[in-house]
């Protein structure tokens, strides 16, 4: 099988490397996330093997601009992180399955094997959005691998969310540092609100996934040197927080509303005149 290993860690890249090519697969190891993602596009890989801790908490972005580009491909996550909660939130970006670190050879190769020969008894099937010519996000592989997750027992059948008070104006900082490298990229401007900002009592790392994913799109989309607008509106006890942008196609927005719909919060998308687009999550909890 051909195999493209995404490893930080100099030592794990040749380990993973010559163990691989000793069992029979085809291995292409880099750790430049950069030239990951243009090899995975150009490269007909039967699986992708994407090391979690890259640098600058790049990995999930990686993720995210492998499965945007809508292709066939097993991935999966090697991270050192067992919590369920970073095992979720690999699966909902768009991963196939977790290994936590450290692990044997013999077991990656199974986990390998396995996950490309599910794929060749169980294609995905890629006919559900041909007016976009696209899939859906990877929609029913993600919620799939949820449900089996929960099946065999990791989480008990419940994925639990922590609701704590957590400042919109630090959320967003963060948020916007991870977008770093592809604003750069593109020299598109991020406007963010004037102000005080609110304090949301949320899940945070479910909220910084959601909006971090929202706004990856919004930059994804923009033509170069434009301008992502983002307003905050509301006062007292509820308030929402709006994404305009302008856009060459409209957004897919699934991946958004699972997050939304988990946190119980509503998704409103319009397009207003010029392809600007506007993104809407309210039934924010103010403190």
């Amino acid at each position: 099988m051909r195999v493209l290993v995404i490893e930080n860690s100099t030592r794990l890249q040749a380990s993973l490397g010559a163990g691989l090519r000793a069992l029979g697969h085809a291995v292409d190891v880099i750790a430049d996330s950069t030239r990951a993602i243009e090899l995975a596009a150009r490269r007909d890989y039967d699986i992708i093997i994407l090391d979690l801790m890259l640098p600058g908490d790049s990995s999930l972005l990686v993720l995210h601009e492998i499965r945007e580009s809508n292709r066939d491909v097993e991935i999966l996550i090697l991270s050192t992180r067992e919590q369920i909660h970073d095992r979720v939130t690999a699966l909902i970006q768009g991963a196939d399955d977790y290994l936590v670190k450290p692990f044997t050879l013999e077991e990656l190769d199974a986990r390998i094997r396995e996950l490309v020969g599910r794929k060749a008894n169980h294609p995905i099937r890629l006919a559900e959005c041909e007016h976009s010519g696209k899939p859906r996000r990877y929609l029913d592989r993600q919620i799939g691998n949820l449900l089996q997750l929960c099946a065999n027992g990791n989480c008990n059948g419940v994925i639990e969310l922590i609701f704590s008070e957590v400042k919109l104006a630090d959320l967003l900082q963060r948020v916007s540092a991870m977008l770093d490298d592809p604003v750069k990229d593109k020299k598109i401007k991020l406007r963010f609100p004037g102000g005080r900002l609110p304090t949301l009592l949320v899940d945070a790392r479910w909220m910084e996934h959601l909006m971090s994913s929202l706004l990856f799109d919004a930059v994804s989309h923009c033509p170069p040197w434009a301008e992502i607008c983002i307003r905050v509106r509301g006062e007292h006890e509820r308030c929402s927080i709006e994404i305009e942008c302008p856009a060459d196609e409209a957004f897919d927005l699934s991946l958004v509303e699972s997050y939304a719909a988990y946190l119980k919060l509503a998704v409103n998308s319009s397009i207003m005149a010029g392809n600007l687009y506007r993104i809407a999550i309210s039934n924010l909890k103010i403190v």
